[in-house]
């Protein structure tokens, strides 16, 4: 995550949140996480309303978002242990009083980039119902 690979030069993240609910600090500023995605999601980000289906892949999406990457095979059976899922709830909610946006702001790669299908094993809506308590 901090160096990256061959063909995409780290970091490809600003964070790490691992399965015992640390979060690490990987990178500030770019990083190459989001991708391109879609315009229309990044414009309802934006405005903090309802996402449209994310269609197409024409707006780089490193530079509007922070991405988080979470310690999780993918495959919808490894599980989110309770630590890690409020590890993720505190630090998107902590992003988001710091620049003063609701949980609305917050999205999955699934929601940006056609054909990513992550996060598996919890949805991003019931994600942002947990920001949006906290927020409160």
């Amino acid at each position: 995550c901090r160096r990256g690979y061959e063909g995409l030069p780290g970091p490809l993240c600003h964070g790490v949140i691992t399965k015992d609910g640390r979060v690490h600090l990987v990178g500030y500023g770019r990083a190459n996480h989001a991708g391109f995605g879609d315009d229309e999601v990044l414009r309802a980000v934006i405005a903090e309303k309802g996402l449209p289906p994310d269609n197409e892949a024409n707006t780089d999406g490193n530079r509007h978002f922070y991405g988080f990457e979470c310690e999780n095979l993918g495959d919808g059976k490894d599980p989110w242990p309770a630590v890690q899922l409020e590890a993720i709830e505190k630090a998107a909610a902590a992003v988001c009083r710091y620049h003063g946006w609701n949980e609305r702001s917050v999205i999955g790669h699934l929601e940006w980039q056609p054909g990513k299908v992550d996060p598996r094993g919890f949805t991003m809506s019931s994600m942002r119902g947990r920001i949006r308590d906290r927020l409160k």
